[in-house]
């Protein structure tokens, strides 16, 4: 700061040091408050004028835009001539349009500035300067600009092309007008620095005028860009702001006239965007007018310059953005055309960009605008955009534009509709849709598109999709096939999936047809040499030698098991089928001897799984080397290994089962095999321990129901040692899993006799706890099955009539009342139910058996059924 102290001319140092002041005083005050501290000054005006002018020079060296605001601010309001004052506000407007051109990519400090200078202008109205002007107009360019885009992007929002219209009437003229006062302003300040003296007021006032220029620029690009959407809006070439905006375009890229042909990319500048933008612009105005050749010169240029990729990328889209404002749709089809021809694979934001112009207009097509011309462009912007990937887009548009595929509508549109309607099927899994998408896709597949690999394999792997899911396996696989090729070159993940999924496909149909297992085998080795690298490619040798199980050959697959080698990384996937593989050849051997060297081959191979497993093994690995342990426990048990192999191997596989979640299906296999094993050895504690895992922690598999038969002969036991009120409802309930997993349908319970006697002891228990209502089921469907057994009628009537199936259970007391001794305790029994019946269901049904019955038995029985059949009567006349 000392040195450009130092440098002023002419100046005492006393001044020096006020000057200083001043200028820290604007440094250290809010921007409103030094206007109103230095609103009055009594000194002369050439003082005044002098202080302002030096401190005003040594702000603009430091570069102090917004104090030299705050010092013209300030200075405005002291004592001056009008002329002075006219002066420094016009210097003012200019700093003020400068800071706004700076900040004007940040919308609260534009705003911000914009209220200061809408204050200044409306106290000072000489301030309203060109520069101002501009900067002022950005924010009404802005909204002009968007709504004249969204209604040139959609012709239907006419409120949008109101108010553009509007306001660009009004910005257009302003503009233009200020870019040609502020060029001529430039000029002259720039002949004022050549009579300054070199130093640093001559660079601080070039410094002002080179911010100015920034300020022009912007009025000419607002300015040029405003008369093109106004000529687009009033209707095209004959509109006056036409030539107007070509002029200022031509002018902001110093380009004489319309001599394209001459000009040299890379000397336009076009690196900065608003440059690039410029040209743009000069682009469209040119299509407006009809020079078509010169619109496609200017995008050319765009082309070879040195703009942003980003920009550059854009040119096609803005070449038919211009034909299609100037209604040059004949142009903008064929050019439409010839560009979507050449695309090929994933698409840019340009390209895209294209596609999703050209579709809107074509199937939006302006007022009076040929509308069948427009639908096939709308339809070249469908294909481009499935040619680029975007399968996504082009089927909402085709969806949404309902177009009609029937007929020869060509490749594209019936692979489009295909994976549209397989789509669909995805969704709602209707059969009928999977087979309308397989007919579209395969019409699709039988018309390519020469030159176009990659759209007819994405095809041909929807269609394998669309038969796998219909089950037609061997097409689905022959389409998968047919994919890969195509998806390699673009997709290699997915042509890896492809060739799974047609090895998955053909394993479906080998399942039931071993001739297919062949089939699958090549395509696995297939798999293995064009993607070695790939996780299906390392099961590969795995799954060959389960296909050849699949064949009938299981001795070929144990074979082929037993060649991979230990460094394979599916050597221990292999050690475990090749235990399942052994563990079925014991089952389909008949010589003893063969099945104990089969055994023998499988311990072995357990042996391997157990000894492989570390502190890092997965949850996977322990699970098969437990299932494998368990193999050896049984095989021990059956006699064709020693019994130390089985005793060992339980003890194993209990340690090993602890490593395990409960949810494992191993370690419920394995307290299924400990629990067989304890009793075996007749181990009651180590027997209920492990019935009681099982009970809690796998009710729902395969083991549960030996597990409760151990649990049900328990508390029967139990019950004949102590039948407490407790034991008895432990045993309704265990009865009750049981009859549950072992069924109780009235067919079941008559062919299985485990059924019959679980049902039968739940009724028993059911009775015994009074819970008949909660067997009611259960007691009906034996009485259903055994209809002349007294007992399950007399259960099954009690049951019913607690559950309040009151017509179910007077049908069972009605057989019992012809079956039974009349006078019997069991006869009186059901006398009182047939009532209490009817007394719910038929009153006076009830009131004459009632009657009857008094007529025979005055008395009214034994004193049980005495005593409720009272109660029934006077429930009767209660109901009267």
């Amino acid at each position: 700061m000392q040195v450009f102290t130092e440098s002023v001319i002419n100046r005492s140092p006393a001044n020096s040091v006020s000057i200083w002041l001043i200028a820290a005083a604007l440094l250290l005050l809010p921007p409103t408050s030094w206007a109103a501290a230095q609103s009055y000054d009594n000194r002369p005006r050439e003082a005044l004028a002098e202080e302002f002018k030096q401190v005003d020079e040594y702000l603009s060296r430091l570069d102090l835009t917004e104090q030299r605001i705050l010092l013209s601010e300030a200075y405005v309001e002291k004592p001056i001539d009008d002329q002075t004052r006219r002066k420094a506000l016009r210097g003012l407007a200019d700093l003020y349009a400068g800071r706004l051109m700076e900040v004007s990519g940040d919308e609260e400090k534009f705003a911000a500035y914009r209220r200061r200078v809408q204050r200044l202008i409306e106290k000072y109205p000489a301030a309203n300067a060109p520069s101002l002007q501009v900067m002022l107009m950005q924010a009404d360019y802005q909204r002009a600009e968007t709504a004249a885009s969204e209604w040139i992007a959609d012709p239907s929002k006419l409120e949008q092309k109101r108010n553009a219209t509007a306001i660009l009437r009004v910005i257009a003229p302003h503009l233009t007008t200020a870019a040609k006062q502020l060029r001529d302003d430039i000029s002259r300040g720039f002949e004022e620095v050549d009579r300054m003296p070199s130093g640093p007021n001559a660079e601080a006032r070039e410094r002002e005028i080179r911010a100015l220029e920034g300020v022009a620029g912007r009025a000419s690009y607002f300015a040029a860009w405003a008369n093109y959407y106004l000529a687009v809006i009033d209707g095209g070439p004959q509109s006056a702001a036409v030539p107007e905006g070509m002029k200022l375009f031509q002018g902001l890229l110093d380009i004489d006239g319309k001599n394209y042909a001459s000009v040299d990319p890379l000397q336009l500048g076009l690196i900065v965007e608003w440059r690039a933008r410029a040209l743009i612009g000069l682009g469209l105005c040119e299509s407006l007018v009809g020079d078509i050749n010169d619109s496609r010169r200017i995008f050319e240029i765009l082309r070879q310059s040195d703009a942003s990729p980003q920009i550059i990328d854009q040119s096609d889209y803005w070449f038919i953005r211009g034909l299609l404002n100037a209604k040059k749709y004949d142009e903008a089809l064929a050019e439409s055309q010839r560009l979507v021809s050449n695309f090929q694979g994933d698409g840019s934001e340009g390209k895209i960009s294209l596609c999703a112009l050209i579709a809107q207009v074509g199937f939006h097509p302006p007022e009076g605008a040929p509308a069948d011309k427009l639908r096939q462009l709308g339809m070249v912007g469908i294909v481009g955009l499935a040619k680029l990937g975007r399968i996504g887009a082009a089927i909402q548009l085709l969806a949404e534009n309902q177009i009609d595929v029937s007929g020869d509508p060509g490749f594209y549109l019936l692979w489009l509709e295909g994976q549209r309607k397989f789509a669909a099927a995805e969704e709602s899994k209707d059969e009928r849709e999977y087979k309308e998408a397989k007919v579209l896709l395969t019409k699709a597949v039988a018309n390519p598109v020469a030159g176009d690999a990659v759209a007819l394999a994405e095809c041909q792997y929807v269609l394998g999709w669309c038969c796998y899911r219909l089950k037609q396996f061997a097409e689905a696989s022959g389409a998968f096939r047919q994919a890969i090729a195509g998806l390699k070159l673009t997709n290699p993940q997915k042509a890896v999936e492809s060739a799974w999924l047609a090895f998955v496909s053909l394993q479906s149909l080998a399942k039931e047809d071993p001739r297919y297992a062949a089939a699958a085998i090549d395509v696995l080795e297939d798999l293995k040499r064009d993607f070695p690298e790939s996780s299906y490619a390392k099961k590969a040798d795995l799954l060959i030698a389960r296909l050849q199980q699949s064949r009938g050959s299981l001795r070929d697959s144990i074979d082929q098991l037993m060649k991979i080698a230990p460094d394979d990384p599916n050597y221990l996937a292999a050690q475990y089928d090749l235990c399942v593989m052994l563990r079925q050849q014991i089952d389909q051997t008949a010589d003893h001897s063969q099945k104990a060297g089969y055994a023998q081959q499988l311990a072995k191979a357990a042996d391997v799984l157990n000894a492989k497993l570390t502190d890092k093994s997965t949850q996977t690995d322990r699970s098969r080397a437990l299932r494998t342990l368990l193999m050896t426990v049984d095989l021990s048990g059956r006699g064709f290994l020693d019994p130390l192999v089985g005793d060992k191997g339980i003890v194993r596989a209990a340690a090993l089962a602890a490593q395990l979640p409960a949810s494992d299906g191993a370690v419920a296999e394995y307290h299924h095999r400990a629990l067989l094993l304890a009793q075996q050895k007749m181990q009651p504690d180590q027997i209920l321990e492990h019935v009681d895992w099982i009970l809690a922690n796998a009710p729902d598999s395969a083991f549960a129901t030996s597990a409760l038969v151990v649990r049900a002969l328990d508390i029967d036991r139990r019950i004949q040692e102590t039948s407490t009120p407790e034991v008895r409802t432990e045993a309704f309930e265990i009865y009750r899993q049981l009859s549950q997993r072992l069924g109780y349908s009235p067919k079941t319970l008559q062919e299985k006799k485990n059924a019959r006697v679980a049902a039968g002891k739940f009724a028993e228990y059911a009775e015994l706890i009074g819970r008949r209502a909660d067997a009611a089921a259960v007691i009906s469907s034996l009485a259903e099955a055994f209809p002349d057994d007294r007992t399950y009628l007399q259960q099954a009537g009690r049951a019913a009539f607690d559950a309040g199936k009151v017509e179910i259970a007077l049908e069972h007391w009605r057989k019992l009342l012809l079956g039974l001794d009349r006078g019997s305790s069991e006869w009186f029994e059901a006398k009182f139910y047939q009532l209490a019946c009817l007394a719910k269901t038929d009153p006076e049904g009830a009131r004459k058996v009632l009657e009857q019955f008094k007529l025979l038995y005055p008395v009214g029985g034994p004193p049980l059924w005495r005593d409720k059949i009272k109660a029934v009567e006077q429930e009767l006349a209660s109901s009267r």
